[in-house]
Order: C-alpha cells, then sequence, then structure tokens
C-alpha cells in the first residue's frame, strides 16, 4: 500500500504532463523546395498556363507573371532560384526587428521568399486554412537549350495543440496532413505540366523527401 501511494502522484503528474504538452499550442514553421526537369519543345506560353492552372487546384490565390525577356539568350543549363530572407535584409531599421519579432513567434523560418530572377514564367500562391496551416508557395520556370526546370520553394507554418487540436487529428485523419496537401499541390503542378507539353518530368533534387499525397485525394482518380 505504500508503494501504491509513492506510485499514483507519478502517475497523475506524469498524465498531466502529457495533457499539458498535448494541449499547449505550438507553432512550427516547414521550409522545402523540390525542382523538376522538363525535356520539351513546347513554348513558354503552354508551360505557364499549365503551372498556373495545376497551382490554383489547391490554393486560394495565385499570382503569376511571365517576364519580359528581350535580347535574351536561351542558356545551356537551366537558372536556379535563391532564397531571400526580407526580415534579415531589412536589418536593424524598425521593419526589419518587426518582422524578426514575428518570425520568432512563427517558429523561425523568417519573412523568406524565393528570388525567380532569369525565369520565363514566376508564381506565388497563398493557401490559408483557419486554425490549422498557413501555406505560402514560390515557383519558378527556367528555360535552358534542352527544355526547361521548375523550381518550387514552400514555406507552412502549422498550428498544433490547444483545444482545436482534436479536431485538427480527426480532420488530418480523413483528408490529410498539411504536409500531404503542400506534397500535392507540387504535384499537380508538375503533372499539369506533362500534360500540356505532353512530356514525363524527372526529379532533379529536392528536400525534404517528397512524401505521400493525402489518401482523399485520389478518390475522385
Amino acid at each position: 500500500m505504500k508503494k501504491l501511494g509513492l506510485l499514483l502522484p507519478l502517475v497523475l503528474l506524469t498524465a498531466c504532463g502529457s495533457t499539458n504538452s498535448y494541449l499547449a499550442q505550438k507553432n512550427t514553421t516547414v521550409e522545402m523546395y523540390h525542382i523538376f526537369d522538363f525535356k520539351t519543345g513546347a513554348s513558354t506560353a503552354t508551360l505557364a498556363r499549365a503551372a498556373t492552372a495545376g497551382l490554383g487546384r489547391n490554393t486560394n490565390s495565385v499570382n503569376a507573371n511571365t517576364p519580359l525577356q528581350l535580347g535574351a539568350v536561351v542558356p545551356e543549363t537551366p537558372g536556379r532560384f535563391t532564397i531571400t530572407d526580407l526580415g534579415a535584409k531589412l536589418g536593424n531599421t524598425g521593419v526589419g526587428q518587426l518582422m524578426q519579432m514575428a518570425a520568432m513567434q512563427n517558429g523561425g523560418a523568417g519573412f523568406k521568399a524565393a528570388n525567380c530572377e532569369g525565369a520565363a514564367w514566376t508564381a506565388r500562391a497563398v493557401r490559408h486554412i483557419a486554425g490549422s496551416n498557413n501555406l505560402t508557395l514560390y515557383a519558378c520556370l527556367y528555360k535552358y537549350k534542352a527544355g526547361y526546370q521548375l523550381d518550387t520553394y514552400a514555406v507552412f507554418q502549422k498550428t498544433e495543440g490547444g483545444l482545436e487540436q482534436v479536431s485538427r487529428d480527426l480532420a488530418n485523419r480523413l483528408v490529410g496532413t498539411p504536409e500531404e496537401w503542400v506534397n500535392k499541390t507540387i504535384r499537380d503542378m508538375v503533372r499539369s505540366i506533362e500534360t500540356a507539353a505532353q512530356a514525363k518530368s524527372s526529379y532533379v533534387e529536392g528536400m525534404p523527401e517528397l512524401g505521400p499525397e493525402p489518401a482523399i485525394a485520389g478518390l475522385g482518380s
């Protein structure tokens, strides 16, 4: 009985700790990039329309741009995106400090954006699900002599814990996790280009690993 009396508070303390960990609200920022290659002679306009259509399937808004490239020579090798941290770029200015403070609250990834200098087509898409996650996805389409490369860079914040976590867990099981929907958003853009250009893509590189799509996405196929 004495041993039971000593163990009971420990069990209760452990249970409370697990509950508190589950209920504590946590905001996590995740970054990823993935690059795909398309060997095709299709026009830039064809690929741009397809990429924009594919990107719009799983996002709330898409801002796309096909910049003029007057006098540009098609290079032997494709360009490549770079990442700009707007908060760090503004440094110790008042706006920069506010952005850095907000970045710390959002998981530390900062206000980062893809720089698509030299790309034939660029896009920025946003998806917001209240109380769950926010996604900003950048896409850069680079033309080169053998075809095109599509560079994608995603930054998304997901919220876990808190009183809404039970409903989030249920939604994740029924319709898929935020990560799975980011994977689908990228792959839908790639599939749309493949169909329009009649060319199979090849995966070049990226991180973290491009994982599965939500199971529910295959029900309509």
